[in-house]
């Protein structure tokens, strides 16, 4: 047996040893919840930062202007982090592709966006007895289109007549098409007294005024049917879509509440689209009535040829908020596609199969016969809704959404 004061002489070792390990693990502790605590927040300000840019990039198709949004996204949500923004040494990338699985940076036409986050640093407290003395964190943000929704929550009160069974319900992207007829046009495919206006969250001219001007919270859902609005109600039609041109005419509408496009640029005068048949079957433009199909032959006022470039450059109608009214993509619309081969008999249900998105080409006439819409298929377009399960890659609306991906523990 040892003596007593050997004993003594084991046992401060062992509480030594003890306290240092209590002091690890509660350094540990202390310092993971510290870590853990600023990873969530500098993955935050990634997400946002993706989030941004895919919005600008879905938009106007600049990386340039993608990347500025999502380094100044980035900063605004790192300045409310103290440590973050204090921080020496952060290295930030901002990579497009135009696969998501997988990500393959360089890729052309970008539609997914990847901010990559290094080099924040922060310094351990008591988990240094352990030899821990710094702790590097590493953030990593995917964002881009979701999947074609099959239910969209902010589209506009027409239909347009389409094919089951055929690929883009029968349209194609770029085509050019009236989605509303006017009162003495005939064989509007939906039934008598129906112009392809449909009645959404209520009835009535009002109703219809303040959908088209971009009221509708309802929601429209592939698979169900939507109900028909009988009449022609050429004046709420033109009232309430032409706020997207930066038109008010009455009804109520103004635009603190329905601002107007940033580009409110049209056709004017003979330049404008017209029907030439009883069933708007043909449209045309010109002093010669050249007709007109697709975005290539109407170029100087389509989406592509038009639009897009003048948002590129910043060649705005409107100046956008926060310094002035305007804001990108009114003019763009969610669209149900119905069945119209079930015949409506004044108000009456009309299966829907599914959604399209339309550009808006020019305002609406509202005088006379008036009240027709026309519009350019675009392949894909921003709305609320519900996405499905699977990367977008065809036509149809969708949202802009962050992405879980394999391989980036990051994010």
């Amino acid at each position: 047996m040892k003596p007593r004061s050997q004993q003594r002489g084991i046992a401060l070792v062992t509480i030594a040893i003890a306290m240092l390990a209590v002091i690890a693990m509660a350094g540990l502790a202390i310092d993971i919840s510290h870590v853990t605590v600023n990873k969530s927040r500098m993955q935050s300000a990634a997400d946002a930062a993706a989030l941004s840019a895919a919005k600008i990039l879905d938009t106007t198709g600049s990386t340039s202007q993608a990347t500025a949004a999502a380094n100044s996204v980035f900063s605004l949500n790192a300045a409310n982090t103290p440590e973050l923004s204090a921080a020496s040494g952060i290295s930030k990338t901002v990579e497009y592709s135009n696969s998501l699985l997988p990500f393959a940076a360089g890729t052309n036409p970008p539609r997914y966006v990847r901010v990559t986050v290094s080099g924040f640093s922060i310094a351990a407290t008591l988990s240094k007895a352990v030899g821990m003395n710094n702790f590097n964190l590493a953030a990593s943000a995917v964002a881009g289109p979701s999947p074609a929704v099959n239910k969209a929550c902010n589209v506009a009160p027409v239909m347009m007549c389409g094919t089951s069974g055929a690929a883009g319900y029968g349209y194609t992207p770029g085509q050019i098409t009236a989605l509303k007829l006017s009162s003495g046009s005939q064989g509007a495919g939906v039934g008598p007294g129906n112009y392809r206006l449909l009645s959404l969250g209520g009835t009535g001219g009002n109703i219809v005024r303040q959908n088209l001007a971009g009221s509708y919270g309802s929601c429209s859902t592939t698979g169900t049917t939507a109900l028909t609005q009988p009449g022609n109600q050429a004046g709420p039609v033109a009232q309430g879509l032409n706020t997207r041109f930066n038109e008010y005419s009455g009804g109520g509408l103004d635009s603190a509440t329905y601002p107007p496009d940033v580009i409110t640029y049209q056709p004017t005068g003979k330049n404008r689209l017209s029907c030439s048949d009883a069933s708007c079957a043909t449209l045309v433009t010109g002093t010669a009535n050249t007709v007109v199909t697709n975005a290539s032959q109407y170029g100087s006022y389509s989406y592509e040829g038009m639009y897009q470039p003048r948002l590129l450059s910043s060649n705005y109608d409107v100046a956008p908020a926060p310094g002035g009214i305007g804001v990108v993509a009114r003019r763009v619309i969610a669209v149900p596609v119905g069945d119209c081969s079930v015949e409506a008999q004044g108000r009456s249900d009309i299966p829907v199969l599914g959604l399209a998105c339309v550009f808006l080409l020019q305002d609406v006439d509202q005088g006379g016969n008036g009240g027709q819409i026309f519009g350019e298929i675009l392949s894909n377009c921003q709305v609320n809704g519900t996405p499905g399960p699977a990367p977008n890659n065809g036509p149809g609306p969708y949202l802009i959404q962050l992405y879980h991906v394999d391989g980036s523990p990051q994010s």
